[in-house]
């Protein structure tokens, strides 16, 4: 199946899909990969500027890797997520934070499921490589300002839109410049505007495969301003030099571009000191 709309793609599919995947998801990412643990949370976490006793929420929590990291800097997480084996897995692994995590079982795309979360009660929320995943993204972003208390913020780092999200080509190039061969790595794209729903792997060997939701930049941020959010943060981070793999269809070999886009947005309304 290729390029799917939206609303093909039925919630209880997307949401069996994952709980099929929980389990070797889990055993797989564990307390983070190397794509994560070296691209995404260096980039979340600068934008977040967590600090102790503050109370945060994080959507689409996966295993929890991410809500333990915020636990181990001294923040009170609720991490939910719309997957129950996944927050299943998620418990599992909470130790030594049992007492800092809350994991509920909450879908993102639910507007009222959010809502009853509370008024004013989170210093920041934290959306963390999932909205890529989301069939809609506007209820998080109308909810958000009801559930940050003042100056409170909202970080989300997702697969870039400009080169990632949209199921790129990978591709490796030969040419010769002054006698000397060189190998290039190029991305090949035969769409960006269009939104459109598609299918993937984001692990190999994934028992199944789940489902993407490409959406062009103005669609993604202008979700967030429609909801009266406003953008004060942003972060491209790139690979580091020093990762490489032997494997050309790689990110690790496409250091000049930013598979992942970090903002942070604030209720427009706020002060933002």
């Amino acid at each position: 199946m290729g390029r799917m709309k939206f609303e093909d793609v039925l919630p209880a599919d997307a949401r069996a899909r994952w709980d099929a995947n929980a389990t070797f998801w889990d055993e797989r990412m564990g307390q983070g990969n190397a794509f994560h643990l070296q691209l995404v949370e260096p980039a979340v976490l600068e934008l977040l500027r967590a600090q102790p006793r503050e109370k945060m929420l994080e959507l689409a929590c996966g295993n929890g890797q991410f809500a333990r990291k915020l636990a181990s800097l001294g923040v009170q997480v609720t991490a939910t997520d719309f997957s129950p084996a996944m927050i299943e897995r998620a418990r599992a692994r909470a130790k030594p934070f049992d007492a800092q995590v809350e994991y509920r079982v909450v879908d993102a795309t639910d507007e009222n499921a959010l809502r009853s979360l509370g008024e004013n009660v989170f210093d920041a929320i934290v959306c963390n490589m999932a909205i890529m995943d989301m069939s809609a993204i506007a209820p998080m972003f109308r909810v958000a300002p009801q559930l940050l208390k003042p100056r409170g913020r909202f970080v989300l780092a997702t697969m870039h839109p400009c080169f990632n999200s949209n199921n790129p080509m990978f591709a490796a190039e030969f040419r010769e410049e002054n006698g000397v061969a060189a190998e290039t790595f190029v991305l090949k794209l035969d769409r960006y505007l269009s939104s459109h729903a598609y299918q993937g792997l984001a692990m190999s060997e994934q028992p199944i495969a789940h489902f993407y939701f490409h959406r062009p930049l103005h669609e993604l941020l202008g979700e967030a301003f429609r909801a009266g959010l406003v953008l004060d943060g942003l972060l491209e981070p790139r690979i580091p030099d020093a990762l490489t793999s032997a494997r050309w269809a790689s990110w690790f070999n496409y250091h000049e571009f930013p598979p992942v886009l970090v903002a942070r947005l604030r209720a427009s309304n706020q002060d933002r000191s």
